[in-house]
């Protein structure tokens, strides 16, 4: 009768111990995976985005895209690098208004047509009236962007962009020209870093209205340089 009464009890002992430990379990991956209101929480942590809208050192025009519904800013990636994004580049008056315009970078998620999520990034003016200018992938600079010529005659300066998918030597220049309120590219040269030189501001040229050129130097191996302006018409 002892012998089974001792059991017993060691039974009930092993089953709270089991049931106190599933318990802490789960309290620990509640912790490590917080459930989140939707899917967009994922990317712009509601916490984090507080504290980035209350620090008095984030530019203004960050702080609108953060409240801006129709923007996922990728708030992690924001907090984590606030020196680089804290950076601003002059264009210059590209939309001949009297004001100075400069660009902004923000990690944003890139949400494709077939609604497919990526780490992007965006380049945000200073001047809200301009769109921003969106692309597929985080490695974005400041730097990647600069003033070209109104070759369209349309009251706007185009701008030429330099585009990297973050690998390989082989890159791209383009020329990206504000058509109803949307950036759209009207030019792509290869950029291979193996030739730096010139640099991307001198190789974009307007020939005449409506019409540019693009300068591209490559190489299948380096006995064989291709080095060719190429010419565009926009239309």
């Amino acid at each position: 009768m002892k012998k089974t009464f001792s059991i017993s009890i060691l039974l009930l002992i092993m089953i709270l111990v089991s049931c106190k430990n599933k318990l802490n379990s789960k309290n620990t991956t509640k912790a490590e995976f917080p459930e989140f209101n939707s899917w967009r929480d994922h990317w712009e942590n509601p916490n984090q985005k507080a504290q980035l809208l209350s620090n008095s050192k984030i530019h203004e025009r960050i702080k609108e895209c953060l409240r801006d519904t129709t923007i996922v800013v990728i708030t992690s990636t924001l907090i984590e690098d606030l020196e680089r994004y804290s950076i601003i580049k002059s264009l210059g008056d590209i939309n001949y208004d009297g004001i100075n315009d400069s660009i902004i970078i923000i990690p944003e998620l890139f949400i494709t047509e077939e609604n497919s999520y990526e780490n992007g990034a965006s380049a945000i003016f200073t001047d809200k009236k301009i769109p921003r200018i969106k692309v597929d992938v985080p490695c974005l600079e400041t730097d990647y962007f600069f003033p070209v010529e109104d070759i369209n005659n349309d009251g706007n300066i185009e701008l030429g962009k330099y585009y990297t998918s973050c690998s390989s030597r082989f890159k791209s220049l383009e020329l990206i020209s504000l058509t109803q309120e949307q950036w759209k590219i009207k030019g792509r040269v290869t950029f291979d870093i193996f030739y730096k030189e010139p640099e991307k501001e001198k190789r974009i040229e307007k020939i005449a209205t409506n019409t540019f050129r693009m300068r591209e130097i490559t190489s299948e191996n380096t006995d064989d340089i291709i080095d060719t302006w190429k010419t565009f018409e926009m239309k």
